[in-house]
């Protein structure tokens, strides 16, 4: 079994140490959920070459051949899941969405709308609402999107390196597999996105 070392990397000889400061802001208090992204980048490397800059950016990389790469400390916040995120309650059809309150809120225009909608849901503690930036781990699938509304495939070898690295997690956090999102599910992104990502 892996371990997680005082600086928040994950040890064992299948992870990469490849990090980035300029993606990490601030402390990351608690891990509640992983969020699943593809790069829109061609190879592993062109991320990289985009993380030196800082800004946004994820915990860990799986390259298309599978090698796992981690970019920022697990004690550290990335910004990855978005400024605005989507209502749980509406997409799992929960009793405990304010209905009178959602009503107004999607009586407003679209931009209106999202921002009404991000600020409600984020008055919500987790799991009643989707991960934020604050309390999931980000990991990225080097994948280039292919129009509005797909991406690459994911290869089998990244598959097999999601598998594990997501069940490590589940140890070293208590997650389960409905802790763990694609990245569309959560916040306004390709609908694409991690489609064909498989960790159960």
């Amino acid at each position: 079994m892996s371990t997680i070392n005082k600086d928040g990397m994950l040890i064992d000889n299948k992870v990469v140490h490849r990090r980035s400061p300029g993606i990490e802001h601030g402390m990351l208090i608690g891990i509640h959920a992983i969020v699943v992204h593809q790069t829109d980048a061609p190879t592993a490397q062109h991320t990289f070459n985009g993380y030196k800059a800082g800004g946004n950016g994820a915990h860990f990389l799986i390259g298309k051949n599978g090698s796992i790469y981690q970019t920022a400390s697990l004690h550290k916040r990335c910004y990855h899941v978005g400024r605005l995120i989507k209502s749980k309650c509406l997409a799992i059809n929960n009793k405990n969405c304010n209905s009178a309150r959602m009503a107004k809120i999607l009586a407003m225009s679209w931009g209106s709308q999202i921002k009404a909608i991000n600020a409600n849901e984020r008055a919500k503690t987790y799991p009643d609402r989707y991960p934020v930036n604050s309390d999931s781990i980000g990991i990225e699938l080097v994948g280039k999107h292919i129009d509005d509304k797909t991406y690459e495939t994911i290869k089998a070898q990244q598959n097999l390196s999601l598998q594990w690295l997501v069940s490590e997690l589940y140890i070293h956090f208590s997650l389960t597999s409905s802790d763990v999102y694609k990245h569309p599910q959560v916040s306004y992104k390709n609908p694409g996105e991690a489609s064909t990502a498989i960790w159960k």
